[in-house]
């Protein structure tokens, strides 16, 4: 699956699982505040693991399968490649904008973190305060006071601290046990930890606007359960309105970064809250939490599985032709004898749309794509031993096609280091990393090299301080000999490119086996001269 494919998947399942929650939280309208509160934690949370579990589910969609008739495609065959390459599509713009946007959000959070790191750094400890807090039942909890802190604050997930403004104490002492007490029930609530988790989904799915919605809606039963809590403790619901209103007045428009005592735009959501007497307050328990977290997990778990098997749409056509464009894609696969390839990886890229199909050939070399989108298709297949050969081909919507790929044998390399003493006085010059061989498996054996003669290093260039790496490239042959032995890089000296063929070509090798028949190998040799201390 590619990223673009997952993004594409996880946007449409938040697409049905956000409109699903704001209708639970409508329902739930009448319940507690800290319930609807741990629904949007909860569904927030859910986004973030969506992911994971539409790469873990196990497959299963809605296609149909459309008849088959018989019919072979038109093969074109490019050249074999040596490696890998990544598929364009995982990198379109598309996923490069997803990618700028979730950096953009996340620099938002980090901004604000830093004002709140600053803001620290220049706070005190506020002794006044500690008995107040000791009696709302934080003890343990640091209160500071800061002069950029507009209004009580509550900061930080493992260590958590209340910061209070410079002039906190010259406040009212109810007023300054009001926002004390509001403060250490967002620290028990554990609604830090909910708030980070929010802004991590905002991140992941910034261009879904019902994403923000949410966040903002659990902001606001946030508020509203704390205020709850700090009622239930005891505070007049008069009284504890006043101070939130004075500390809205304290903000002056100024920007906190943190989980403030009061926030300008829920006040009259939050007043009228506080003085309706009807309102249930109750906190949340054990068995409303565990019910709307198994009710999330039956929502999830078949969005994630559907969504798995989901395919883009194609390209081109009109819409109404999309559903109906649907073709199959079979093949064999077989080595240079004509022996099939068993388990041979075959990946299928559509050049007209973003869709990507992978498949293993079976034990007899063979390998279908039942139902894939039509259109033209570019196939790599992988197996171990061989070269990567890529082939196009196109798939129709109402014939099958076929294809007959041949793989081609591996090169192997080689690679030796001369050294010698150096001179005193001579320069070398840096020699070049050696290439690794490449290991090959199933029906292909490598040669192995059974004789290597080192080579000479001429006495002359020694003293002359000349080193550098003669790149050699040969056949080895059925008799386990190097045949066509040449030179492929110029620049080197003559005379180290004489020593090494001289050398090479008495080496012996046991030659490569093709289900267990002698066969022809191209092999690169690489062999240094260099000098040591």
């Amino acid at each position: 699956m590619t990223w673009m494919e997952l993004l594409e998947r996880c946007a449409w399942a938040a697409t049905f699982i956000l409109p699903a929650a704001f209708a639970a939280g409508w329902t739930l309208r009448w319940a507690p505040a800290a319930w609807r509160h741990f629904l949007w934690t909860a569904v927030l949370a859910g986004l973030l693991v969506l992911p994971a579990m539409v790469r873990m589910m196990p497959q299963w969609g809605l296609e149909t399968a459309p008849a088959a008739t018989s019919a072979v495609a038109t093969v074109t065959q490019s050249e074999p490649r040596q490696a890998a390459t990544v598929p364009s599509h995982d990198w379109s713009p598309v996923l490069l904008g997803w990618l700028a946007g979730c950096l953009a959000v996340a620099a938002r959070w980090l901004i604000g973190r830093l004002r709140i790191a600053w803001m620290l750094r220049h706070a005190s400890e506020a002794s006044y305060a500690r008995d107040l807090m000791d009696a709302a039942g934080g003890p343990g909890v640091r209160v500071l006071a800061s002069e950029s802190a507009p209004t009580a604050l509550a900061v930080g997930i493992w260590r958590p601290l209340v910061v209070l403004p410079a002039d906190a104490g010259e406040w009212p002492v109810e007023r300054l046990r009001a926002a004390l007490l509001h403060e250490w029930m967002h620290v028990r609530r554990r609604d830090l930890a909910a708030q980070a988790v929010a802004q991590a989904a905002c991140c992941l799915y910034w261009f879904h606007p019902l994403a923000w919605l949410a966040a903002r809606q659990l902001r606001r039963e946030r508020e509203q359960a704390c205020d709850d809590a700090v009622l239930g403790r005891g505070m007049a619901a008069h009284d504890y309105a006043a101070h939130l209103v004075e500390s809205v007045r304290a903000l002056r428009g100024k920007r906190s970064g943190a989980m403030a005592m009061a926030e300008p735009s829920l006040l009259e959501v939050r007043i009228r809250a506080l003085l309706d007497a009807g309102r249930d307050r109750r906190p949340l328990n054990r068995t409303a939490a565990l019910a709307m977290v198994s009710v999330l997990a039956i929502v999830l778990l078949p969005l994630a599985a559907v969504t798995v098997h989901a395919q883009p749409a194609p390209a081109g056509p009109p819409p109404q032709q999309q559903t109906a464009a649907m073709g199959a894609l079979s093949g064999t696969v077989e080595d240079p004898s004509g022996a099939r390839v068993p388990n041979c990886e075959v990946r299928a890229r559509n050049l007209d749309a973003s869709n990507e199909e992978v498949t293993k050939a079976d034990p007899a070399g063979q390998f279908k794509f039942a139902s894939i989108p039509a259109g033209r298709y570019s196939l790599e297949l992988r197996a171990p031993g061989f070269k990567i050969l890529t082939l196009r081909t196109a798939v129709s919507a109402d014939t099958p096609s076929a294809v007959k790929a041949r793989l081609v044998i591996g090169e192997v390399s080689e690679a030796l280091t001369v050294s010698a003493a150096r001179p005193s006085g001579a320069h070398a010059v840096a020699a070049p990393a050696n290439p690794q061989r490449i290991r090959v498996g199933g029906n292909v054996q490598p040669c192995m090299i059974l004789r290597k003669v080192a080579p000479v290093y001429p006495a002359d260039l020694k003293a002359k301080g000349i080193t550098g790496t003669v790149r050699l490239i040969g056949i080895v042959s059925k008799q386990g000999f190097l045949q066509n032995l040449r030179v492929l890089n110029t620049d080197i000296d003559p005379g180290l490119a004489t020593a090494a063929m001289e050398a090479a070509s008495h080496w012996q090798y046991r030659p490569s086996l093709l289900n267990g028949e002698p066969v022809e190998v191209l092999t690169n040799i690489d062999i240094t001269f260099e000098l040591v201390q």
